[in-house]
């Protein structure tokens, strides 16, 4: 094995913008703050694919904890523009220093420099043309903003061999 190969590269897979509906508070309970933010609709644009959210009872599952820090878990569908269905889910952590995240929370304009929100993202479909996508790891970058969520969906791919020789003869 080699030890000094070069890391995997991020290459963009789509953004996503959803709509949402103010949350559902479903309160404290023994693992902390359980609100539920159901999406409305969306786009979805990208290289590989495009489309839209299908509006059909997805939601984002949130556990707030005491310092505002969020633990997100998404299911949604996706449709193609060319009629293929997707199976979307996310997992993910917003984080940054509690007055922020509670300014977040109240849906105030923040920078999302501010704050880290990132997400593993698993997709799932039979669809020929994007049954690829059912086996890659893909991470993604998101923000919230009042009834928006947004995020840059990325899959990771190996270093082109070239890059890999390049990278072994300049250790020599």
């Amino acid at each position: 094995m080699n030890t000094l190969s070069l890391p995997p590269k991020l290459t963009h897979l789509f953004t996503l913008r959803c709509a949402v509906d103010p949350p559902m508070e479903v309160g404290n309970g023994p693992y902390g703050r359980r609100r539920c933010v159901p999406i409305k609709s969306g786009s979805v644009q990208g290289k590989y694919i495009n489309g839209e959210v299908v509006p059909t009872g997805g939601a984002d599952f949130m556990l707030v904890e005491e310092d505002q820090t969020t633990h997100v878990n998404t299911n949604y569908i996706i449709k193609s523009d060319d009629g293929a269905f997707l199976y979307i889910r996310t997992e993910g952590t917003r984080a940054g220093p509690p007055e922020v995240l509670r300014a977040l929370m109240e849906g105030g304009p923040v920078d999302p420099s501010q704050y880290w929100f990132h997400l593993h993202v698993k997709i799932e479909t039979g669809h020929e043309k994007y049954r690829w996508m059912n086996n890659r790891v893909i991470v993604g970058r998101a923000t919230r903003a009042k009834g928006e969520v947004a995020y840059d969906a990325y899959f990771l791919e190996n270093p082109s061999e070239a890059e890999e020789g390049k990278n072994n003869k300049s250790l020599l």
